[in-house]
């Protein structure tokens, strides 16, 4: 077997008028395999993706908002107070606890507001009505604000309508519903809602929303707080579809064609910058040769040991250096002389000769001039020049 020894690779590169010795990163054949697999599929991958973006078109359909609008209705109240020696107030504000004997009134203030981005032919219609119901029994409406009719053109319309109303018809219905049915509602309620239906027409087309502010107040108990949608709002948009530039199209493109040349750079250090370095096998004799060459005696063809000396095999090249240092002997290496033979070390001490003799073992040196390890286990960092 011929002795093979891994030395590292280097290219020569030279540019702007000097030159320069770049050393080859060695990589396993599997290692090096998997990651040009790697970067080759997602260079594939990378040109579909510049193949897709730059099919895309500059300009797109897009539903943008040509007529815009918002708007809001709101029911305010204040509790007006029959006359009584437990409370020295005339009102009570919203969102408070009320009595049902004591309240006189409940004075609302209605109102609405409607605003869009352009001018319009605006029409609303709204009205007010009370509603006394036992839900999932039965449900009385009782007008408060007649249907009303409001037109404007512009951008805004809006309206404040006040209205006042008691409890007392409303718990007398409630009275004589259960007197009539023989049994008592469960969780009786009015509800005093206002029904309001707006329409613009403007040069973008025509549009109708809806908005439905409530209150609303328990039957049942004395005491009570008054609750339901006071102030609901809500907005929308009339759309069309107009060509509208596509958006970060040159940003994507950009990263695409950035992405394919990180990648194709990559890959071509992969390709020039690495090579395969797998463990090379070697004799032992030649390895240690190389290591202690230094050190050991090469013998010629003709050297034979005398048979009367006295003979001491050892075990290990590391044995043999021991009783060299010990006896202050050189080491004397001779090579296979005939096929049937091995490759020997020996020390002469007197009437006594030690030898090592080599196996013909391959062992395995690692990639990148890192230590040799032979087949005992035992590890011998390369000689260098």
């Amino acid at each position: 077997m011929e002795v093979e020894i891994d030395e590292p690779r280097e290219f020569y590169w030279r540019g702007m008028g000097y030159g320069m010795y770049l050393r080859k990163i060695g990589l396993g054949k599997k290692t090096r395999f998997f990651l040009l697999a790697i970067v080759g599929l997602l260079m594939v991958l990378s040109v579909y993706n510049i193949y897709r973006v730059f099919g895309e078109p500059l300009m797109i359909k897009k539903n943008v908002p040509i007529y815009s609008f918002q708007h809001q209705g709101k029911m305010d109240y204040r509790v007006q107070l029959k006359p009584n020696t437990i409370l020295s107030e005339t009102y009570l504000d919203s969102d408070e606890v009320y009595y049902s004997k004591l309240v006189e009134s409940i004075d609302t203030d209605f109102s609405y507001r409607y605003t869009a981005d352009q001018p319009a032919k605006l029409k609303v219609i709204y009205g007010v009505v009370a509603v006394v119901e036992a839900p999932e029994m039965w449900r009385k409406e009782f007008p408060l604000v007649p249907e009303t009719v409001l037109e404007e053109e512009g951008k805004t319309i809006s309206f404040s309508r006040p209205f006042s109303f008691n409890l007392e018809p409303y718990q007398e219905y409630l009275r004589k519903a259960n007197e009539q049915l023989g049994v008592s509602s469960r969780e009786p309620r009015v509800v005093v809602r206002a029904d309001i239906n707006v329409v613009a027409e403007s040069t973008a087309g025509k549009s109708s929303e809806k908005l439905t502010p409530s209150m609303e107040i328990p039957l049942a108990s004395g005491k009570f707080k008054i609750g339901g949608t006071l102030s609901p709002e809500d907005s929308g948009a009339l759309r069309a579809a107009e060509m509208v530039p596509n958006p970060r199209l040159q940003d994507r493109r950009m990263r695409a064609v950035l992405f394919l040349g990180i990648l194709t750079v990559l890959g071509a250090i992969l390709l020039l910058w690495t090579e395969v370095k797998e463990p090379v096998p070697v004799r032992e004799a030649d390895l240690i040769w190389r290591q202690y060459r230094d050190r050991l005696v090469k013998a010629g063809k003709e050297f034979s040991v005398p048979d009367d000396l006295v003979f001491v095999p050892l075990g290990s090249i590391d044995d043999l250096i021991k009783v060299a240092d010990e006896a202050g002997k050189p080491l004397i290496f001779q090579d296979a002389t005939a096929p049937e033979m091995k490759p020997r070390c020996y020390v002469l001490d007197g009437l006594t000769f030690y030898q090592y003799t080599i196996t013909d073992f391959e062992v395995v040196t690692l990639q990148n001039d890192m230590e040799t390890v032979f087949p005992s286990g035992e590890a011998v960092q390369p000689a260098r020049d």
